[in-house]
């Protein structure tokens, strides 16, 4: 109902219309679709509302609630339909195998998406579709990413590790399913520190992240949490917190993390040192298992430090 009060399109309907010529009569049987309408139905008549997180102008309100000019877009809306006329059960079941064998599978992120409602998804699309301009333009997710929901997973795995510290990336699904019927935290406040950090990101590479190792996905999460680190402190995280405020902290930092271009160019490995070489060793590997990632993430906070 969000969407359609946003005036953005929903999947089509078909339905099958059996018309009868003896009797001048036309049947019409929804084959696919009936869930939609039966929402649109209900709400129509103040079945349920729309999630305040989800919708801050209109949601907590019934239909009645609503100002009229909103009421008649809703009743006002066009739904795309496919009539399927007169074809037998075997005919619409044939449509249905063709349409199902171009369909693309669904991946962790996409399927999480489509069976979770709550106010932590609603926090985690919303960051990040916010920046989608700046996951592109800065390299780190291509549109084709983006498409299949490559931000929401990246954000999803960001926002866990303010929560809740540095887990592993296959936790995600855990935290959706934790927080789907209540999110014990300040979501305002959350989406505060996330920007934050960003912005401590984008003050430490005023030139951008995609000329560097950082764009990486997984080398970009562990820069996120050792700014995280350094400006609020990360659950279990035991680092040293360097101060990243005055422009000269920024600028020393900055100086400091060149080092990372420097240990993945290095032509001898055996010239780095123990825990450039573990840096290096985890950064190939591109794990995401939790004690890989507070490696990573404790390497930097030492060298920034």
């Amino acid at each position: 109902m969000d969407t359609i009060i946003r005036g953005k399109p929903i999947p089509k309907i078909f339905i099958r219309q059996k018309i009868n010529v003896s009797t001048k009569t036309s049947i019409r049987e929804v084959v696919d679709g009936q869930q939609r309408l039966r929402t649109i139905l209900s709400y129509v008549k103040d079945g349920f509302t729309i999630y305040n997180k989800q919708n801050k102008e209109y949601g907590g309100k019934y239909f009645s609630e609503l100002p009229e000019e909103i009421q008649s877009q809703i009743l006002s809306y066009e739904i795309a339909v496919d009539l399927l006329i007169n074809l037998p059960d075997a005919e619409v079941l044939d449509i249905f195998n063709r349409l199902n064998s171009y369909a693309v599978v669904l991946n962790d992120q996409e399927r999480i998406n489509a069976s979770h409602f709550g106010e932590f998804k609603i926090l985690v699309d919303g960051i990040a579709h916010k920046y989608y301009d700046y996951w592109i333009s800065q390299k780190i997710l291509t549109p084709q990413q983006v498409l299949r929901m490559g931000e929401v997973t990246l954000v999803a795995d960001l926002l866990i590790s303010i929560i809740d510290g540095i887990r592993s990336k296959k936790q995600i699904k855990k935290y959706y399913d934790r927080y789907e019927r209540e999110f014990d935290q300040d979501a305002d406040l959350i989406e505060r520190r996330f920007d934050a950090n960003i912005s401590i990101m984008r003050r430490l590479f005023s030139e951008g992240l995609a000329g560097t190792q950082f764009r990486r996905i997984h080398i970009f999460y562990t820069l996120f949490n050792a700014i995280d680190h350094a400006q609020y402190g990360v659950e279990r995280l035991v680092a040293p917190r360097p101060r990243l405020v005055s422009e000269p902290e920024l600028q020393s930092a900055r100086h400091k993390l060149d080092r990372i271009e420097e240990i993945f160019t290095e032509p001898d490995v055996g010239a780095l040192t123990p825990s450039e070489r573990q840096f290096l060793q985890d950064s190939r590997r591109a794990t995401t298992d939790e004690a890989v990632r507070e490696r990573r993430a404790k390497f930097l906070l030492g060298l920034m430090g």
